[in-house]
């Protein structure tokens, strides 16, 4: 009982921390997202103010100025400062992603080898449960022999009784005949005395 209640202690516990998880993970990745979002906004804003600086031609030749190319550097430099945050945003993002996952993978493993050890300590259960049952039934197996044993040789002294009380009786019902035939004569033989003295 003491077990059941633990296990389910302890799968309730990692249940809330796995939704728990769950959660920041999504804030998480919702936040990374914006991050991105951000970024690739503000890229397109310093490559349309590239664009728009270089087609400026200000000089007095109809060409750009140098404060023009120097603008054009500067967002330059901004467009690769972005390029670079963006990379970096990119690669936070799938290390966390790459962790999360490994964590979960972890996580799984760590479930399946809990899940395994409650299989393999339910089938030794089992098993012992059957190996109980099998001495149990060689034990009743060992009891009915035994009585059919005692029945065999109970039914043998009753039949051997049955044949002395049958052969007795057989007997007993001769010697009565014998015995009634003996008084028939002895009673013709006093007859025949009794009239021949008549």
């Amino acid at each position: 009982m003491k077990k059941k209640l633990l296990t389910l202690g302890l799968l309730c516990s990692m249940f809330l921390n796995v939704e728990a998880q769950d959660a920041s993970t999504t804030e998480n990745a919702k936040a990374q997202e914006d991050k991105l979002a951000r970024l690739m906004s503000e890229r397109e804003q310093l490559v349309l103010e590239y664009q728009y600086l270089n087609q400026q031609n200000n000089s007095f030749w109809g060409n750009k100025s140098k404060k023009d190319l120097l603008k054009i550097v500067d967002t330059l430099k901004e467009i690769i400062r972005k390029d670079s945050e963006l990379i970096a945003a990119v690669k936070e993002a799938s290390i966390k992603k790459i962790a999360a996952t490994t964590v979960e993978t972890q996580r799984t493993g760590k479930q399946t080898v809990v899940d395994q050890r409650q299989i393999n300590d339910r089938i030794e259960g089992l098993q012992s449960q059957i190996s109980t049952l099998q001495s149990q039934i060689k034990k009743r197996e060992r009891t009915i022999k035994d009585l059919e044993v005692q029945l065999n040789e109970a039914n043998e002294k009753r039949y051997g009784k049955d044949k002395v009380i049958t052969v007795l009786a057989i007997v007993s019902a001769i010697l009565l005949l014998y015995a009634i035939m003996l008084q028939v004569r002895l009673n013709n033989a006093k007859n025949k005395v009794k009239k021949k003295k008549v």
